[in-house]
Parts: structure tokens; sequence; C-alpha cells
């Protein structure tokens, strides 16, 4: 289960988290920080503040922005952020010449805007979370940000066969109808419930 935590930042994720030196508006006596990952504003229900210095986030929204689980043991009450480890190759095409032997032809980011491609996606997964029923599913969005393709969800126990898989997706004729960035998503949830979350991300540069 998950549950909304409030935790010192880790100094690991400095690197892709910045925050505004002070605010004029206070949560108690602590003043309020607003957080950006990657340039993109944290959206929390929970605000950020500073103490002494020290960011003070919520747990469950930083994680999620980084593509992390994060999962609370009722008995024990220990709360654990699992990270998935995704690379993702998007190639012209990708064959299986032997179990978990695979050939990558032809890697390519660019298209000309207004084509037609079919390609294949190649991802691996190391480090996801241990769960009976780990659902994934691929997602391609345009430049402006709208779902062009959504491949279907699949079901993996990760109990039962460990934390590391290999996944290939087809993807058939897809016509690249604006320029800018296409984003290749990874997306995953733990269960049939709960909303899915991007662990990974590759990019095809339309133009």
């Amino acid at each position: 289960m998950k549950r909304k935590a409030i935790v010192l930042l880790l100094s690991l994720l400095a690197s892709s988290v910045t925050a505004a030196a002070s605010s004029n508006v206070y949560l108690g006596k602590y003043p309020i920080v607003p957080v950006e990952i990657n340039g993109n504003k944290l959206q929390e229900s929970t605000p950020s503040f500073s103490v002494n210095g020290t960011t003070v986030v919520p747990l469950q929204t930083i994680a999620e922005q980084l593509g992390a689980f994060v999962m609370k043991d009722e008995e024990s009450g220990k709360t654990t952020v699992v990270k998935p480890n995704i690379n993702m190759i998007v190639a012209a095409s990708i064959d299986e010449k032997r179990q978990r032997n695979y050939t990558i032809e032809s890697p390519f980011m660019i298209v000309s805007k207004g084509s037609k491609a079919s390609f294949d996606i190649f991802v691996d997964v190391d480090n996801a979370p241990k769960s009976d029923s780990l659902v994934f599913k691929l997602v391609i969005r345009n430049p402006s940000g709208a779902e062009e393709y959504v491949s279907y969800p699949q079901s993996y126990s990760t109990v039962r066969n460990g934390t590391a898989f290999l996944y290939t997706h087809n993807v058939k004729e897809m016509q690249f109808k604006e320029a800018g960035d296409y984003k290749v998503q990874m997306i995953m949830k733990l269960g049939n419930s709960g909303d899915y979350q991007v662990v990974g991300e590759n990019i095809i540069h339309s133009r």
C-alpha cells in the first residue's frame, strides 16, 4: 500500500530537483518553497517547505515524479521507495533469434514530419517493484502532449518471475503529423487499482 509521508529530500535527487530560496507564504512557522523537477513545477497537495536551509517535500509526490513507487508495510510500518531501472530503444526492427537473444536493427530517433513509420520498442527493466500483478503499457505522446498511441496493458508477476525482465512491442504505421518531440513512455502501476506513472521515456524527433 502507499502512504503519503513527508521526508527530507535526499542529496541523490539534487541533480534533478531545485527549490526557490525563499517564500512569503508559510506552513506554520516554516516558509513554503516551490520545487521544480527537470524544469517542471512539482504538483503537490502538501506544500514543500524549508527547515534550517533544508527543503522538505512529500515523499509520495516526488517519488512518483521521478518514476519510483512508494510502498508501505502495515505490519512493520516500514516505507520503501523502489525506482525501476528502464533502458528503452526504438529501432526499425528487433528480432529474437533465440530466447532472450535479440538483434536490434537501425535504432533511430528522427523522422520526417508527415511520414508514417513502423518500428519496434525494446525495453529492458530491472529493479521493478515486487508485485503479484505489475501492470504496464507503452504510450506515445505527440508534441502537444496528447496520446498518439497506447499499447494493450500487460501484467507480470515480479514475485514469481523476478524483478528484471525484457519486453518488446511493435508499432505499425504510425503517422508523425506534428513537428517536435514524440515521447515514448513506459507506464506502470501496482495491481489493477491506482494510477499509472511514467517509469521510463525515450524521444522520437519529428522535423
